[in-house]
């Protein structure tokens, strides 16, 4: 960087040496015009290289070889050189003025204010990010400096800039009040941006310690440190919150720019489940990560300006990542496709900010101020895809609430039914049933004999009234489809037919509160349970099994398996519980489809049974994972049998139709309990299902034990 700084060096002086050589008073002088809000000097100033710490004197001896800022462009520039910027401005009033002048890059790290009296340097005030905030006479976030101009006279005045990051200076002369009313308007800006900032941290904070996900830790962290990042650009940190601790002040951007790389990327890997869905993508951002992480205590050791350039080029390779992972994973999810849409705007304005810094585009209100703008609309719209995310998780609970209520109530009410004998109590049951699911507040049941329907039961069905309802219904009967039918919003109907019955519960609502949320997945088990009843009253044993297990493997499935775990766990000491699970299940599925990967299932939940079934009971705990409640079995025995499994699926394999045989392998976990153990069964199961993670870190096709 210092041999760049160096060509640069000789390259202005060279076009010095070839251009004309003008006195220094023939330059163009700024004039201030009376009636004057604000004056961009950015394009105006000159600048001069100082590479060997001039002292005043000497700067004034080389005032000709100052050259216009504009025709430089240093901005970018991290270096060693002291950059000295000369204006002369000219009152055009009659009275004496006092102005401003603003620096509106806050990280700089000393500029020195000078005016030229007496053919000397006088100097005015020093600030920047080496002092202290409160020596600053304008308590300002920017480095603002007052100006005193004589009427009808031209002053020059010098900046002394020194950095230990990039060099830019963008410099405006204000009139007070101007520059207080347009300091307002900034100050509520920003305002707005920190408060929709730190409103997203504080609510996410509260989604991340109700549904204790990792994403969401990674999201607050990563929203943290970029908001901090933001507050040190704009010199609101060193205003409100370290500006009494310059040393830290001159090293917290590099800090902060890299953890918000370290956690904006930890963040995409588990909030898109890139081990999954990219897993090579995954072990370099995870190498990054570390790197990112060892880099976090760089600032305290390096210099800043090496630690400035090595922050910015991770920052750039940030952004590459950015981008391998939305041509990655695309738009594959709901939760992509908020990503992306979020990471969107954020992207760019990130990069614009970047290519200012290489000095491959222009610096300007848009490259400075974009990422601000993208951030804001990155965290709104990933605050609305994790809210998205929420609901659908509210939503899949109470519907599985919604099921467990109906299981339940439906069990209950065929306890009932299954000790009836009659018709007229049992469809009389069936309707409360209904009713109590679906909210509705009347109901019948019609049976039919020959080509008439009868009433056989009714709730709330006033005498009075039922033949008006059994001819308004029946007539819809005939034409209804064999399945439940909902008519009108309001009304639904339930066809119960066999070899020896055929019938039709009829229930409405008057005031259209029906909940029909269950229908599909309610009805067809009422249906079939309450014809079994009618068919035969043993059945309803065999129903209520079916409900207890799972519909693929035929094994008990994770709710009766615990209720009947517990039972069980009461009465025995010692006891071991096992948590097994399929190695490489996606694969299979990936290779095979769907279909083989359900005979996996079944295969592997079939030798399960036949190597441990007769030691206890055995469940699908879900998805490729089953479980296994040993009793009265410690944990050396429990680890012999749990080999024994290991050893049979390496023996046995699913033989296909195609002739071709996979063999599975699995990796268990297990814990069993000691005398006196006061751990529950879903402790037990917290603490099998860690080991069964640490034997997939370990190599999977093993076994782990406490």
């Amino acid at each position: 960087m210092k041999k760049y700084t160096t060509l640069l060096f000789l390259a202005v002086t060279i076009t010095m040496i070839f251009a004309p050589v003008l006195p220094a008073n023939a330059k163009d002088k700024i004039i201030i015009p009376e009636n004057m809000e604000e004056l961009d000097l950015s394009n105006r100033l000159e600048v001069f290289f100082d590479q060997d710490g001039l002292t005043e004197e000497q700067i004034l001896q080389k005032s000709y070889e100052f050259v216009p800022l504009s025709n430089t462009n240093p901005s970018g520039d991290i270096s060693g050189t002291i950059y000295w910027l000369k204006m002369d401005l000219t009152n055009a009033s009659v009275d004496s003025r006092k102005l401003l002048l603003e620096i509106k890059k806050p990280h700089l790290s000393s500029v020195t204010l000078y005016t030229l009296k007496d053919d000397r340097l006088v100097e005015e005030d020093t600030i920047g990010y080496r002092y202290p905030f409160d020596i600053r006479n304008y308590k300002h976030r920017n480095l603002v400096f007052t100006l005193h101009l004589q009427p009808k006279a031209s002053t020059a005045h010098f900046l002394k800039i020194e950095t230990d990051s990039f060099f830019q200076a963008p410099v405006s002369l204000w009139e007070p009040i101007a520059f207080s009313e347009a300091n307002y308007m900034n100050q509520s800006i920003l305002g707005i941006f920190y408060g929709i900032m730190f409103a997203m941290i504080i609510y996410n904070t509260f989604l991340f310690f109700s549904l204790k996900e990792k994403s969401y830790l990674y999201y607050i962290l990563f929203v943290s440190g970029f908001t901090m990042m933001q507050a040190i650009w704009d010199g609101v940190a060193f205003q409100f919150v370290w500006g009494n601790f310059p040393w830290w002040a001159l090293r917290s951007n590099s800090f902060f720019i890299i953890w918000s790389s370290l956690f904006a990327l930890l963040f995409a890997k588990y909030f898109l489940q890139l081990k999954i869905n990219a897993p090579v993508l995954n072990k370099i951002v995870t190498i990054f990560n570390t790197l990112c992480a060892l880099c976090l205590v760089l600032p305290f050791f390096l210099k800043i300006g090496t630690m400035t350039m090595i922050s910015t080029v991770m920052a750039t390779i940030f952004v590459l990542f950015l981008i391998a992972i939305a041509i990655k994973v695309r738009l594959r999810t709901r939760e992509a496709k908020f990503y992306l849409s979020a990471w969107a705007l954020l992207f760019i304005g990130v990069l614009l900010n970047i290519l200012a810094a290489f000095k491959i585009v222009p610096l300007t209100n848009l490259t400075l101020f974009a990422p601000k703008v993208g951030a804001v609309v990155e965290v709104l719209v990933l605050s609305l895809g994790l809210a998205d995310k929420i609901k659908r998780m509210r939503k899949e609970k109470e519907h599985e609430t919604k099921k467990y209520y109906a299981q339940t109530l439906l069990q209950n009410a065929f306890k009932q039914m299954s000790v009836m004998d009659e018709l007229e109590p049992l469809s009389k049951q069936g309707i409360t049933c209904l009713m109590e699911i679906t909210h509705f507040e009347k109901g019948f049941y019609l049976s039919k004999d020959g080509n008439k329907w009868r009433v056989i039961s009714s709730v709330n069905l006033p005498a009075e009234l039922e033949k008006f309802y059994v001819e308004q219904y029946v007539s819809i009967q005939d034409g209804c489809s064999p399945g439940f039918n909902i008519l009108d919003d309001s009304t639904l109907t339930v066809p119960i037919s066999c070899q020896s019955h055929t019938g039709r519960f009829v229930i409405w609502s008057p005031l259209e509160e029906a909940d029909l949320s269950l229908m599909e997945s309610f009805l067809p088990a009422f249906i079939e349970q309450f014809t079994a009843l009618i068919v035969q009253k043993d059945d309803f044993q065999s129903l209520k099994s079916s409900a207890m297990h799972d519909h693929l493997t035929k094994m008990l499935n994770r709710r009766y398996f615990l209720e009947k775990a517990t039972e069980l766990y009461i009465e025995s000491e010692p006891a071991s519980l096992l948590l097994i699970d399929i190695d490489h299940f996606k694969r299979i599925n990936d290779t095979y489809g769907h279909l083989i990967g359900d005979q996996a299932i079944v295969f592997a939940g079939n030798l399960i049974k036949k190597v441990l079934m007769g030691l206890g009971i055995v469940g699908r705990f879900g998805g490729e994972e089953f479980i296994v409640f040993l009793e009265k079995t410690n944990q050396d025995h429990a680890l012999e049998w749990a080999d024994l499994l290991l050893e049979a699926f390496r023996r046995e394999g699913l033989h296909l139709d195609s002739g071709a045989s996979i063999y599975l392998t699995v990796s268990i976990g297990f814990y069993s309990s000691h005398p006196f153990s006061l751990l529950t069964i879903d402790e037990m199961i917290q603490l099998a299902d860690e080991q069964l993670y640490r034997a997939k870190r370990n190599g999977r096709n093993q076994v782990a034990v406490c």
